[in-house]
Order: structure tokens, then C-alpha cells, then sequence
């Protein structure tokens, strides 16, 4: 089964909720997704990082505030829209507060979750860490994939279900626990999400043409190839409302790239693709002049990658083999790890 990936292995990926909503930040691509709720996805739009609000480490919400705290490295700022820059410089974190998994805001305290160590540190303040406590992390709840306060009394988390995919559990202070489903809108927009919501990536040579020579004697061909050749927008069926300087196609191209270069844990494919084709698809026609030897037959391939069971990029670059079983080789590079 395909899976989201944990926050702690997609730097500048993480989930927060403030007054305004829902956010999801994907800081490799340079966008953020904004929604009502996590559950519902209702009033799902994207909005592009500002170029001072990318690189952070971490990214914590305020429930009952427009507060938006960023954490890079031992430093935190505060901000209130991540389309803009930080309007004051970075404050120091104090030193029990550097260094956890994952941070997450309620109550009008700061969670920091340490898994190594099976513990959770709230402070009232990242620069001083005044009013510690610390208490120890129950087994059940170290397999969150993303932590965040959904609200001023609860503690949310992400977590990958066998059954039902991507679940969130909301924690009560009083104990009581809520699991909801997360929005495929939100899932897809998640590391790894396209696969568990359209299925794992695939990657396939497609037999276009087979030409053959059934004589005892050299005969010259000229035929013609058609194939098609960029992405298949129809695909995906997530619409994203997209306010930057970027389209909504240029966020799904992302997407799927960052998507098919994960590896198959993820529902990827370890492939770069940022080289190929990336418009809409198109049929070209491309004619192939050949001399088949007697009894020779040879076959055309093209590789596509998809999603599920569906193809989405078509490879621009064609093979030909003497044999129908199709090459072994990937016409495209590994992605850097």
C-alpha cells in the first residue's frame, strides 16, 4: 500500500490549523494549501510561499489566532500570512526547545514531540521555554506522521491506516479521541498523496508498432509512427484554485513530479522527470525509414508512467527491439535521494 510521507522525512512539509483555516506547506514546491477543514476540503485553494517563508523546518499554527509560527534551524519567527515576509527578525529557540520531531500549538502551549526519547515537552514560550512540563508519550501515539493542534483544546495527528488510508485522530485533554478521514484534496496535495488516492506510480513500455518482413529477401519500409507525447491533464480530478504568479497547471506538474521521484515506499518510481515533455499530451507522427531483414521482424516502444492503472506522462523518446518482450532499460534517471 502506498503512503503518505512522514513529516520527518520531507523537510518543509508540514500541517498547522489557525483562525484561518486548515494549511498545508509543501516549502519544495513553494506553495501552500489552504482549506476550511482537514475532513471536509471545503473552500480548497493554493497559495504561493513567500521566498522568505521557505526552508523552514517546522510550521506551527495558533487555532484561536492568525498567528503562524516558522522554525528553521534554532531560530523561530512569527508571522501571519505566508505570502508574505516576516514582519519582525528571528527570535533564538531555547534550548529544550530545539530539536523535536514535531511542534504543534494548544491551549495556549507549545508541543514539542520528541519520539527517540518517547516524550512531549509544552512550553508557554519557544524563546524562553517558561512554564516546562514534560510528560511521557503513549506507545499508541508515536506513529503520527504530522502533529498540529486542531483547535484550543485538542492535539491532532496524521497517521497511515491499512483499511482506511490517511486518518486523523483528534486527542482531547479530558482523553477522548476523534478519528476522522482527511480529504483527498488534502491527501493528494501531502507527499506521496497522488498515490494513495489515484494509486502507486507505474512505469510501462508500450508496444506502438511491430514491423515485419514474412520474405527470404532484405525489403525497404517507410512507414509512419504516431505516439503521443507530453501529460494527460484528465487524469487527476483534484482543482485547486491557485492565487500566485503560477497556474493550477503548474502546481499539478509539480505534483506528479515530486510524486513519481519518490521511491516505491511512497508510491513513486526513484525517476526525474523535470526533463521530459510536461504540456498537454499531443499525437505526433514521426516516420521511420528501415531496410527489415528477411524474416526480421522489429518493435516500437515508448514509455509511459502513470498512476494506478492509468498512464500520465508519455515519454518522448522511442526503442526498438527484435524481440516482443519489451527493454529492460529506464529511459530516464534515477532521482537524486
Amino acid at each position: 500500500m502506498a503512503a503518505v510521507v512522514p513529516r520527518t522525512d520531507s523537510p518543509g512539509t508540514d500541517v498547522f490549523v489557525n483562525r484561518h483555516g486548515a494549511f498545508v506547506v509543501r516549502s519544495d514546491l513553494g506553495f501552500f494549501l489552504q482549506t476550511l477543514d482537514f475532513h471536509s476540503g471545503q473552500e480548497v485553494k493554493v497559495g504561493e510561499l513567500h521566498p522568505a517563508c521557505r526552508g523552514g523546518d517546522h510550521y506551527v499554527g495558533d487555532p484561536t489566532s492568525s498567528a503562524i509560527y516558522l522554525l528553521r534551524g534554532d531560530e523561530f519567527f512569527q508571522l501571519l500570512d505566508l505570502r508574505s515576509e516576516p514582519p519582525t527578525g528571528a527570535f533564538p529557540l531555547y534550548p529544550s526547545c530545539r530539536g523535536g520531531d514535531h511542534y504543534a500549538f494548544c491551549e495556549g502551549r507549545f508541543f514539542i514531540f520528541f519520539l527517540s526519547r518517547g516524550v512531549v515537552l509544552s512550553v508557554a514560550n519557544l524563546a524562553t521555554g517558561s512554564s516546562a512540563k514534560e510528560v511521557c508519550l503513549e506507545p499508541a501515539l508515536t506513529g503520527g506522521l504530522y502533529y498540529y493542534g486542531s483547535d484550543a483544546t485538542h492535539l491532532a495527528y496524521f497517521r497511515m491506516e491499512a483499511e482506511n488510508g490517511l486518518r486523523g485522530h483528534a486527542l482531547s485533554t479530558a482523553g477522548h479521541e476523534e478519528v476522522f478521514s482527511v480529504h483527498p484534496d488534502v491527501v493528494s496535495f501531502l507527499p506521496g498523496g497522488l498515490a494513495v488516492v489515484y494509486g502507486p506510480a507505474f512505469g510501462v513500455w508500450e508496444c506502438l508498432k511491430l514491423m515485419s518482413n514474412a520474405t527470404d529477401l532484405p525489403v525497404p519500409s517507410n512507414q509512419g509512427i504516431t505516439r503521443k507525447v507530453g501529460y494527460s491533464k484528465v487524469a487527476l480530478s483534484q482543482k485547486f484554485s491557485v492565487s500566485s504568479s503560477r497556474d493550477s497547471e503548474s502546481l499539478t506538474v509539480s505534483l506528479l513530479q515530486s510524486q513519481f521521484s519518490l521511491p516505491a515506499t511512497y508510491g513513486g518510481m526513484g525517476l526525474q522527470t523535470e526533463q521530459e515533455e510536461w504540456e498537454e499530451v499531443a499525437e505526433e507522427e514521426e516516420p521511420l525509414k528501415v531496410i527489415l531483414q528477411p524474416r526480421q521482424k522489429l518493435y516500437w516502444w515508448q514509455y509511459r508512467l502513470g498512476l494506478g492503472k492509468e498512464p500520465i506522462l508519455f515519454c518522448r523518446s522511442l526503442k526498438v527491439t527484435r524481440s516482443p518482450s519489451p527493454p529492460t532499460h529506464i529511459p530516464l534517471p534515477l532521482a537524486d535521494s
